[in-house]
């Protein structure tokens, strides 16, 4: 049985442990990583599509479309364009009475990815002009300096961006202060680390700069429920690489319970799962035809599991050897310094938060979060939530926090 054990256990162990191994990689190339701010911005000339796929948003969207009206870009180059997606609410009502364009859309095919190809149809049949298109969830605020940031980077030559992603409300439960050092890990660590490898970044849903040259004449082409990923992967293949802007900033707003979380994580591990299945081979395949390693690595970064997992995993390890009776092998201190390094890294996204502190004392509800967090990743394996777009359960607040 302890044979058996250990060997289960090494079959684990080693793929885990080159992955903790690559994630501190990058986490260590963060820190070298200081983007020169331009001498002389560039004269604002990029036109920007700003999009909002909204679905019974009512009452959160007013803090988005305020901080859109605040950014520091000249009005006439942005068109913020709220597409109301099968609503039973007043979200269109908000949106025009902010000021903001809005398209209602009832029929066709249901999803974000839709409501978003149609957004963008509607606004071309409408005549509005733009060079780049900017997708913001509802629930998220975005720094003055987006659209500016974006237009800097697209000037160099980055026409596929992804804004750096933070929290707006990281301090209101021990969840959001779990999720605020997760949300620290993977864009500052994380992304910020491939960054200043040369490496591509991943399109993550809100805070997306896509320029329309970029993106084809095919437009917007991804309906999954993990439709941000799902292009990341169709722009890969395409040799498109995807620019993590450090620069420009949005700021999306947390779940508070493990409940209210529940909808929207289901949904985000179903997607990555059926992005995965379709197209990690393909990016392996043909990174190594192209002799691309950023395109292996893309496909690292879709089949990688989430940080909880991975302690999970390691968790597991460590008391499937204990009760084998194989408490003294070497896969049993293996684990535990597979462990180790796992909660160090997820104190490095402690301590990358603006609070360090308040973000630490989320760990009270790690004994309950990881376990939810694999039922979680089973049932998005299983194929669960993998057909619903739907707005995520949460409380709504009207008052606009960015953190810096």
């Amino acid at each position: 049985m302890d044979s058996l054990a250990v060997g289960g256990a090494f079959l684990i162990l080693a793929p885990l442990t080159l992955l903790v191994l690559y994630q501190w990689v990058l986490a260590v190339a963060s820190f070298a990583f200081r983007p020169a701010r331009t001498a002389s911005p560039p004269t604002p000339e990029v036109r920007f599509l700003v999009l909002i796929p909204a679905h019974n948003e009512e009452a959160g969207i007013t803090g988005t479309l305020e901080s859109l009206a605040e950014v520091d870009y000249p009005a006439s180059l942005y068109q913020v364009v709220v597409i109301a997606d099968r609503c039973s609410d007043g979200t269109a009502t908000v949106a025009r009475g902010l000021g903001a364009r809005c398209y209602e859309r009832s029929t066709g095919q249901p999803g974000k990815g839709a409501a978003l190809a149609w957004g963008i149809e509607q606004a071309g049949l409408a005549g509005l002009a733009f060079d780049a298109i900017v997708v913001v969830d509802a629930d998220t605020v975005v720094d003055p300096r987006l659209l500016a940031a974006y237009a800097e980077a697209f000037a160099e030559g980055h026409h596929l961006q992804q804004a750096h992603c933070s929290l707006s409300n990281p301090w209101d439960t021990p969840f959001t202060r779990i999720a605020a050092a997760t949300s620290a890990l993977r864009s500052t660590r994380y992304y910020g680390g491939k960054t200043a490898l040369g490496l591509s970044g991943m399109l993550t849903g809100t805070g997306m700069c896509l320029g329309v040259a970029a993106l084809g004449p095919g437009g917007w082409t991804a309906f999954s429920v993990g439709e941000d990923w799902e292009l990341s992967a169709q722009l890969l293949l395409r040799g498109e690489r995807i620019y993590f802007n450090p620069r420009a900033r949005v700021f999306a707003r947390e779940s508070h319970t493990l409940q209210e979380a529940s909808h929207q994580r289901l949904r985000w591990a179903s997607g990555r799962y059926a992005v995965m299945s379709a197209s990690v081979w393909a990016l392996v395949l043909e990174g190594v035809r192209r002799r691309a390693l950023w395109l292996v690595d893309a496909a690292i970064t879709v089949m990688s599991p989430n940080y909880s997992t991975q302690a999970t995993l390691s968790l597991a390890v460590l008391a499937g050897l204990w009760l084998s009776g194989a408490s003294g092998s070497v896969a049993f201190w293996w684990a535990g310094a597979v462990l180790l390094a796992i909660a160090g890294y997820y104190v490095l996204g402690v301590f990358s938060t603006a609070a360090p502190l308040k973000a630490l004392s989320g760990l009270l509800l790690i004994p309950v979060f990881l376990p939810w967090r694999l039922v979680i990743e089973v049932m998005g394996l299983l194929g669960f939530g993998r057909h619903d777009w739907g707005r995520m359960s949460r409380r709504a607040a009207r008052t606009r926090t960015l953190v810096p």
